[in-house]
């Protein structure tokens, strides 16, 4: 991903509340178009807004699916 997108994405995944983020398909979809840098950058964000869950070293979305 673009890194000005991608900045982008963080910076309004970061404003916005839980309740308002996209599903999990799109969450999944958007993380598999990004370098391994980003995808830790991302994780992380989804893990500290309650979307995700970090378990062993792997990150789930909360519908199971593994982020790519």
């Amino acid at each position: 991903m673009r890194k000005t997108m991608f900045e982008n994405l963080i910076r309004n995944l970061k404003n916005l509340p839980p309740c308002d983020f996209p599903n999990t398909n799109k969450l999944q979809e958007l993380s598999e178009e990004m370098t391994l840098e980003q995808l830790h950058i991302y994780a992380d964000l989804l893990v500290q807004k309650g979307k995700a869950n970090y378990y062993y070293g792997r990150i789930s979305l909360r519908n199971g699916h593994l982020l790519t």
